[in-house]
């Protein structure tokens, strides 16, 4: 990321990212180096994929207003697959489970299935041609993994989708001429790739990966990724499979590399070869379909060729766009596949009165359904067409995640509602959509983290260059005369009355240093000029939809929510304004405050990528539509009571109080109950 200026009269410099200096004058310097870190991997992907466009999200909240048509390029682009015959991946897949041979009898995908697809072009589908693949576009894949999901095969879309964007994906980004020609062959033909990033002691922080690599003498490395260091959760990993392996560069080592590893056929033991290699399951109750594996790593050899050029968390950030989409797309099968079981059970089932369906709370619960579908669909192609558009995914392919892995959540238990009991039959596709759905809400990153980021990422151009002089002046304030931090009780985290009484000479000299900063000017001009933007605005709002162009192609019943979506996420500006000067240097770990913010946001996108994207479907999608927009709403108008700034402080106050409880082994619920030992021990 671009240092942050602090507009001050002697022209100081801030370091690093926004966040990342708010939280070293807080003087959390851990997490200041680690976001920082993070911060500068995600702005190394961008630069590499030189976006010419903002961002979308941003652009809604900011301005200036995106035109429909690119609001409607996910929606044109589906509309146009949905209108070709079925792809042959999913038709050969279909003969599969038509012969019952697409799962094995432990459940697991078959061998079969695997060939099958694999001939039809499944696993290079993505890949460009020259390289063995059928150059096919992500939307397409899109489209593929939806309908594999939406017809019981979620476990072979997940496999496809950790194949292609990011298996494949890093090495189209970041491989080399020679690693491409030798491993997307291999991809393409349908040998497995996983990307083996977590371990088994570090969880969201890649960060803190353990696993190293040592040079040998012949210029070769040797991997050791053993006991807490072992690879934990890594999907599609297997005996003969590649594998993408994230470790640091020595022991300890700052640089963390990726390199491509061949996975033996079987177990390893050093005294066989020097070295040792062990694959097992992870023992996860998700994805139990699928290969899913820790890996054990010691004086491993992995020939220099090897070696992907590029840091292995940026590697990471660049594929996670496309997963993230992947996801999404994912979760608008799973859930049209429940709403198809649910409505026919409801359907066919005589109920109190009469069959199921003939009242109204089972009949909201499978449009729920629909509407969550139709939802995490259209955000997944409004995303990727953005992405082949040359746009800027940031706050869009997060919340498009968010969105999807929430709304999947809702629409299980909506059918736990409609079918009841029977939605736990052991062997039903629905039971074994229950635990992948749950999960998806953490995989390809935690949902209220990455709403969190997806705040920052939409805002920060914003903060940096309006909000830095206050952050920038509240650190100095907080420097001593030795030039080091104040002591934690001695720092000025906001300026109020109550720091205005404890620490009245700094409080004073900090308010001088604003008044004649010129970014305090700056940021008058731009809320003087937004006021009267909102006030031109306030007058077009009586003017019927139908009558501004903007609207008229919209179906009428669309349009009134096109407009309340575009209004609240405008006026988000003036909220996240409020927080910042309200929390100040408090604002980056006010984690509910920023959650609950990005959820709001999550909710206002979605009602507008329904809204522009069903505009270009069938009327029955603009009814769900119309449906799921009203749902959400409720919550939006919810949400904007939340946000006050007494709520949010007192919501803090009371977690605070109960957290302390928990800490201090005082929350009487807690007593006499021991924790479970973990599974995977890393201590």
């Amino acid at each position: 990321m671009s240092a942050v200026r602090d507009d001050t009269t002697d022209g100081s410099q801030l370091e690093s990212s926004t966040s990342a200096t708010v939280l070293a004058a807080v003087g959390d310097t851990e997490a200041a180096r680690d976001v920082g870190a993070l911060e500068s991997a995600v702005g190394a992907v961008a630069s590499k994929l030189a976006t010419g466009r903002s961002s979308l999200v941003r652009r809604l909240i900011y301005g200036p207003r995106p035109g429909n048509d690119e609001l409607q390029a996910g929606g044109r682009a589906c509309a146009e697959l949905d209108r070709v015959a079925a792809h042959p991946v999913l038709t050969a897949a279909l003969r599969c489970v038509a012969s019952d041979s697409a799962f094995s009898a432990d459940g697991k995908l078959s061998e079969a299935l695997r060939r099958t697809v694999a001939r039809a072009g499944a696993y290079g589908l993505t890949v460009p041609t020259e390289y063995g693949g059928c150059g096919e576009s992500y939307l397409q894949l899109a489209h593929l993994e939806e309908a594999l999901t939406a017809n019981g095969l979620g476990p072979l879309a997940v496999e496809i989708s950790g194949e292609l964007t990011i298996g494949a994906g890093s090495l189209l980004g970041y491989g080399n001429e020679a690693q491409r020609r030798r491993y997307l062959p291999m991809i393409a033909a349908g040998r497995l790739m996983a990307f083996a990033l977590t371990e088994v002691g570090t969880g969201v922080n890649a960060k803190k990966i353990q696993a190293y690599v040592e040079p040998d003498e012949r210029g070769n490395y040797r991997l050791f990724a053993d006991d807490a260091r072992n690879k934990l959760w890594i999907t599609n990993a297997t005996f003969g499979s590649l594998a993408g392996v994230v470790a640091r560069i020595g022991r300890g080592g700052k640089d963390l590399g990726l390199f491509i590893v061949e996975l033996p056929l079987h177990d390893v033991e050093v005294s066989e070869a020097g070295w040792e290699f062990r694959c097992v399951p992870s023992g996860v109750a998700a994805f139990t379909a699928n290969h899913n594996s820790r890996l054990h790593f010691r004086n491993f050899p992995i020939p220099a060729a090897n070696r992907v050029q590029g840091d292995g968390v940026e590697i990471l950030f660049y594929c996670l766009r496309l997963g993230r989409c992947m996801l999404a797309a994912m979760s608008a099968g799973y859930q049209r596949m429940l709403a198809v079981d649910a409505s026919r059970f409801a359907r066919e089932r005589p109920g109190v009165g009469g069959l199921v369906f003939n009242h109204e709370l089972p009949r909201l619960a499978v449009a729920r359904m629909l509407g969550g579908s139709l939802q995490a669909r259209s955000l997944a192609f409004l995303s990727l067409a953005q992405d082949a558009a040359g746009v800027d995914l940031a706050g869009l392919r997060d919340l498009a995640k968010s969105a999807a892995a929430q709304t999947g959540v809702e629409s299980m238990i909506a059918c736990e509602h409609v079918l009841g009991g029977r939605s736990f039959a052991q062997h039903s596709r629905v039971n074994a959509a229950r635990v992948n759905l749950h999960l998806f809400g953490v995989v390809e990153g935690e949902d209220d983290l990455i709403r969190m980021g997806a705040v920052k990422d939409v805002t920060l151009p914003f903060v940096q260059r309006y909000l830095s002089p206050l952050l920038g002046i509240l650190q100095r304030a907080n420097t001593g005369a030795n030039g080091k931090m104040v002591a934690p009780e001695e720092r000025i985290l906001r300026l109020g009355l109550r720091e205005f009484r404890r620490f009245p000479r700094r409080s004073l000299t900090a308010v001088g240093r604003l008044l004649i900063a010129p970014g305090l000017l700056r940021l008058g001009a731009w809320i003087c000029g937004n006021m009267a933007l909102d006030l031109a605005r306030a007058a077009s709002r009586v003017i019927p939809s139908g009558w501004l162009p903007a609207y008229r192609s919209l179906p009428p019943v669309l349009r009134g929510h096109v407009r309340f979506a575009e209004f609240g996420l405008r006026q988000t500006r003036w909220t996240y304004l409020r927080l910042s000067l309200s929390f100040q240097l408090q604002l980056t770990s006010a984690q509910v405050a920023l959650q609950r913010l990005g959820q709001r946001i999550e909710w206002l996108v979605s009602i507008l990528a329904l809204c522009h994207h069903s505009a270009l479907q069938d009327p029955s999608q603009q009814h769900i539509a119309d449906l799921q927009c009203l749902l959400l709403r409720e919550r939006v108008d919810a949400s904007r009571r939340g946000l006050s700034n007494a709520t949010l402080r007192r919501l803090r106050r009371a977690l605070s109080r109960v957290a302390r409880d928990i800490g201090a082994d005082e929350s009487s619920l807690f007593s006499r109950l021991p924790a479970e030992p973990y599974a995977h021990p890393w201590e």
